[in-house]
């Protein structure tokens, strides 16, 4: 039978609780959870108090909090209160009001709110991440760290929270420009020191999480047209600037209809949004991925730890696969592009199977990683390659098990730049023979790719035969000049060259005589 666990965020902003069965190690189900919109934050960044009302509201979420976890039998459960609780001066009264409904309610350090959110985040990722930034603006306060699974290397916790910067700077509706002035000109000097520290630290991925960095990706997403939005959704800091403008310029009441999600986040989503985007300006980031996990995920895993005695990853089971067609759908800009390199890679896959001695069901591989070899540049072209790993591994695809997708993910991270090498994580830690048919795989599609670099499917075919001097020649037809695709290739062919240890020669195929 499974153990049911139980957790709750007490955030400046709103309460957020959850309940969660575990069937075996290391896996967790969510059973029940819940977002109140309880503004606990309210008067008391200027007050040093908890508003009575907004007491009483809290009180009301702590008993169907407590009668949840009760109908479910939980074995453990934790409560946490952030940054209103830490800086209201009578929050104890409310730790005992919230004991006498059952509800063991504790305020969180600073500290410990980076640390959680970052493993919060973490546990919803579908690779191994080496090092990552994580930013989650709350209601009362603004909490970035750089950590990876097993290590926190720097974390801090800034008085920036979208509630009490709200209350403080913005009182006019719209707000005035003075006021926006002056808001910036706090935050710009609130973060300056932090992210210099920051940008010492050597992170891959940049995360973003909480309410308001959600709605406004959300905002953006649907704003752009790009449908609805998956698991991680990329938000520019270009576009992130557009949208604060025309929210800047509109007052709460038109703010309303223009925000995903919580409406009643309208008023605060301007400091919020000026906060994220100021951060990000100082810390020198294009883009992050918002991420709808946070606080309340890392406070299950951390509490699934504690119960367990066991410190290695936890998940909640993932959500709906989706279908390689979906994925290309979603991330690929150029469809013809990947089709034509998949059809060339597969010429060559079939055409040296004596060279590469690979089974036939690596076919689906190759052809699944010439599909989405170049999904990164949703995110963007300085290493999009990197950036199309990752997006593979997240996507989780349902036709695919976890070392096929590894496979994929791997290969098409190799189609360009760096050779496969034991110093990148994610292939060292494949075992020597799945290393093999990486090295082979992704060796065939750099070819393929540099024959279409222009992305004008000017080669038709190729035709590939190995003589006994061990030099492979790939002849490419084409009515085109190929001069340019045949260099690249060339160049791109140096995996090909010490893979199957053989010389290589690119050539345009002679054209048959009608």
């Amino acid at each position: 039978m499974a153990d049911h666990f139980a957790v709750m965020d007490v955030g400046s902003n709103a309460i957020r609780w959850q309940v969660a069965a575990v069937d075996h190690p290391k896996h967790y189900r969510i059973l029940d959870q819940v977002r109140e919109p309880v503004r606990l934050g309210l008067d008391v960044f200027r007050t040093g108090k908890l508003n009575p009302r907004t007491v009483d509201a809290a009180l009301e979420v702590f008993t169907d909090f407590k009668a949840a976890a009760d109908r479910h039998r939980v074995k453990a459960m934790r409560a946490v209160g952030t940054a209103a609780m830490r800086e209201a001066s009578d929050s104890r009264r409310l730790v005992r009001r919230a004991k006498a409904i059952g509800v063991p309610l504790e305020v969180l350090s600073e500290k410990d709110e980076a640390r959680l959110i970052s493993l919060g985040i973490m546990s919803g990722l579908r690779f191994h991440l080496p090092l990552g930034l994580f930013l989650d603006i709350g209601g009362g306060s603004v909490e970035l760290s750089v950590a990876d699974s097993a290590n926190t290397y720097c974390l801090f916790s800034l008085p920036l929270g979208a509630v009490r910067l709200t209350e403080e700077y913005l009182r006019a509706d719209p707000p005035q420009r003075k006021q926006i002035k002056n808001l910036r000109r706090y935050v710009r000097e609130s973060l300056e020191p932090i992210a210099r520290r920051i940008q010492k630290e050597k992170f891959t991925m940049a995360f973003g999480s909480g309410g308001t960095i959600t709605a406004l990706a959300e905002t953006d997403t649907r704003t752009a047209g790009e449908g609805k939005p998956g698991s991680l959704i990329v938000l520019r800091r270009q576009r992130l600037k557009a949208l604060l403008d025309l929210l800047i310029s509109r007052p709460i009441a038109e703010r309303v209809e223009m925000i995903s999600g919580d409406p009643k986040r309208a008023d605060i989503i301007i400091a919020g949004g000026l906060v994220l985007y100021q951060a990000m300006s100082e810390i020198g980031l294009n883009y992050l991925f918002v991420s709808k996990r946070g606080l309340r995920d890392g406070l299950m895993v951390d509490l699934l730890r504690r119960q367990y005695a066991e410190s290695g990853p936890w998940h909640a089971d993932a959500d709906r696969a989706e279908s390689l067609e979906q994925v290309c759908q979603k991330y690929s800009n150029d469809a013809a592009h990947s089709q034509h390199v998949s059809q060339l890679a597969l010429n060559m896959f079939y055409q040296l199977q004596a060279a590469h001695k690979l089974p036939e069901r690596y076919a689906s591989i190759l052809h699944a990683a010439a599909m989405l070899h170049d999904i990164g540049l949703f995110i963007s072209h300085p290493k999009h390659h990197k950036h199309s790993y990752y997006l593979i591994k997240s996507a989780g695809m349902k036709s695919f098990n976890k070392l096929d997708l590894d496979l994929v993910a791997n290969i098409a991270r190799y189609h360009r730049k760096a050779h496969p090498s034991q110093k990148h994580l994610g292939f060292s830690q494949l075992s020597p023979a799945n290393q093999d048919v990486v090295r082979k795989l992704s060796a065939l599609l750099r070819v393929a790719d540099a024959l279409d670099f222009k992305r004008e499917q000017r080669v038709e075919s190729v035709s590939c035969a190995l003589d006994k001097s061990k030099t492979l020649t790939i002849a490419a037809s084409s009515s085109f000049n190929l001069d340019e695709e045949i260099e690249w290739a060339a160049r791109k062919g140096k995996l090909i060259e010490e893979v199957f240890n053989v010389g290589l020669s690119i050539k345009k195929a002679k054209l048959a005589r009608s």
